[in-house]
Formats: C-alpha cells, structure tokens, sequence
C-alpha cells in the first residue's frame, strides 16, 4: 500500500516507514529571538558555513544570506506546505540534480554565496540551503563531509537501476549485510565492477541493460526512507528473502530518484559514507581548471 505525503501530489511513500532520522555531518541552527544562533546539533567547526532556519520576524544573523522566497534563489521545485520531511527530502535530490546542469546558476552561486551561511524557511532537515552551500564552497574532494548527505556506492548495473523509478521497472531496494540508521537523501555512485545479477535483473525487468551497464560515476540521489531486516518477500521483487544461513540480510529502501543529466565521473569509495552536494557537480563547473584535480572513476 502507498500513500501520498502532504507537500507533494507526485510523491509517494510505503505507509510503514518510520519518520526520517537525518545524519547532519554540520549542524542546522534554530534562530532565536535575539537573532543569536540556538544550536541544535554539535558543532563541526564555527568556520564552515552552515544552514539557517529562517523564521519570520526574526532577524538573520551578519553575513547570512536568505535562499528562501522570494529570495532569487528560492527552490522552483518546493513542496506545498505543510509539507513532510520526506517530501522535502525528495524537492532536495529534484534540486541537486537540476541545478548540476544549470552552470550559470552554479558560477552565481560560486560568486555570490560562497562563505555565508544559508538561510531558508525550511525546518531543519533536508533543505536546497544544503545544496548550494556545499556549490558554493565546494571541496577539493567531494568525498569530503558534506552538508546532510551521503553518498553509497554500488555496482553496475545496480546503481543505474536504483534511480529509475518503480512504476517503470526501477529498483527501489537495495539488499544489504548490514544496516544504518541514517534516513535522508543518498548521492549514488556507479563503481567500475559490472555484477551478473544485476545484467540478468535489468534483463528480466524490460530495460535497456548495455546503457545501464555503461552508466558510471555519480548518477544522482534519491531518499533512503526506510531499513528494516529481511522478512520473507517483504520487499519483492528487488529485495530478497532472508538467508537460510546466519548472515543477516536487512532491506534499504528507497524512494523518489532523481538522475542526473549526464554521469559525473569521481573516485570510488566502499559503502555508506558522507559526502559533499558538490560531487553530484561536474568539476570544470565549480572553478576547478586544474587537471589534476579532475577526477576520474
């Protein structure tokens, strides 16, 4: 059973998913009557810019700058409130993805944001503030903390298969040995190795296996919304039976993909790990004109 969340008419989430749990590798700020930062979250380091929860009547703080409505870099794709952290979670990959290919809006964002923090109507939690603060101060390596994201890495086909979405053959969970508490948006990258399984599964669901075969790199996000340990065929198709054995096996469950234009190439990584917007961001895009630090799969 599916049920729509409030905020979105074309956003669909499984009834039975808990509310998300979100990593925050920086933290979010609550503003205070004062306009005095309240924190809410552990500080990573004061020098980085970070988020803001932009509150009606409420001062921001110096050097903060609003990417909330009506400011002009309000997101276009923002749900209608009152609208859930799933939903803005899903408008969050929406945004990434289409930003990556607009690279006029990337070189204002490099030279109008860079260094302040962000300010949006938003509650904390997932947020388009996230994406361009870490456009705007992008890292020598992406693979860098970011700002609430992370980024998983799997083989292909799998990764291309994970960003199609259901009602087209897509693949909406990934079979894992191990579990996480993180819920939120997930950059995916497409490692070099080609696995079997996933060349049959691509076969078997009617899709075009050379041309996800051949999908490599970061290939967008999407919202991990729920893990729960395999039980029976909770999750078939795509998510397999519990072993016989004693190995576990836990069920990720994702929703709402969101591809981008073209594959950015980056190095690979093992796992579930944090990462920056910016990886999602071709490099010559972010003012990096040295060779070297353009990065290959």
């Amino acid at each position: 059973m599916m049920a729509a969340q409030p905020g979105s008419h074309r956003i669909f989430w499984p009834t039975h998913c808990a509310p998300p749990i979100t990593v925050s590798p920086r933290h979010i700020h609550e503003q205070t009557n004062q306009g005095v930062d309240a924190f809410c979250a552990q500080v990573v380091t004061a020098l980085d810019p970070q988020p803001l929860h932009q509150r009606r009547g409420h001062p921001l703080p110096v050097g903060a700058v609003s990417v909330g409505a009506p400011s002009p870099w309000a997101n276009p794709r923002q749900p209608a409130e009152p609208a859930t952290s799933w939903a803005r979670a899903a408008v969050t990959c929406d945004y990434a993805a289409w930003i990556a290919a607009r690279p006029d809006l990337l070189a204002a964002a490099r030279s109008q944001l860079a260094g302040h923090d962000l300010a949006c109507w938003c509650p904390p939690g997932p947020c388009h503030r996230d994406v361009l603060i870490d456009i705007a101060n992008p890292p020598d390596n992406p693979l860098d903390t970011g700002t609430n994201l992370m980024g998983l890495a799997l083989r292909r086909p799998w990764a291309s298969l994970l960003l199609v979405p259901g009602h087209l053959g897509g693949k909406n969970v990934e079979n894992k040995t191990y579990a996480t508490d993180y819920r939120g948006p997930v950059a995916i990258f497409a490692t070099s190795r080609v696995d079997d399984a996933g060349t049959r599964a691509a076969q078997r669901a009617g899709l075009d296996t050379d041309w996800h075969i051949a999908q490599a790199g970061w290939l967008g996000a999407t919202v991990l919304i729920d893990v729960h340990s395999a039980r029976g065929r909770c999750c078939a198709p795509w998510g397999y039976p519990a072993r016989d054995t004693n190995a576990a096996r836990y069920h990720w469950v994702f929703a709402h993909p969101a591809r981008l234009a073209l594959p950015n190439h980056g190095h690979g990584f093992s796992g579930l790990r944090p990462v920056s917007w910016s990886a999602l961001v071709r490099r010559g895009a972010l003012g990096f004109s040295d060779p070297r630090k353009e990065l290959n799969p």
